[in-house]
């Protein structure tokens, strides 16, 4: 149907290395992934079958269907509104079931945040 929208969205998933606007985040720490540690991760995120649920809420999975996941290799592709995409960003674009797109289009969601386990440890500086 050429009326319908296509309810794609593309956006950063993660960025690469630390956000200078970001000291500390809400716990106190300060993690990011390297350029290499990210793309490992956006791998195995399609190699285990992506999944995409709302809110980080159980039982939301299947609000998205991934169509494109990849690094972003650069230049610096300036977005507006203070956003810029960089060299390793990693990058998702989506189809989002009825449900997400109108939270999308009314504002309620507008980014990716994945959802995983992960161990801190402490970078010693030189």
């Amino acid at each position: 149907m050429a009326d319908e929208p296509q309810r794609y969205v593309l956006g950063i998933a993660y960025q690469a290395g630390p956000d200078p606007r970001i000291a500390k985040g809400q716990d106190g720490g300060r993690d990011y992934f390297t350029e290499a540690e990210l793309e490992k991760a956006a791998w195995r995120f399609l190699q285990n079958g992506p999944q995409v649920g709302l809110f980080h809420l159980d039982g939301t999975e299947g609000a998205a269907n991934v169509v494109e996941s990849y690094i972003y290799r650069g230049p610096d592709w300036d977005l507006g509104d203070g956003i810029v995409v960089r060299k390793g960003d990693w990058l998702m674009g989506a189809i989002l079931d009825e449900r997400a797109w109108h939270l999308y289009k009314t504002g309620k969601i507008d980014g990716w945040s994945p959802q995983g386990v992960a161990r801190r440890r402490r970078v010693v500086k030189e």
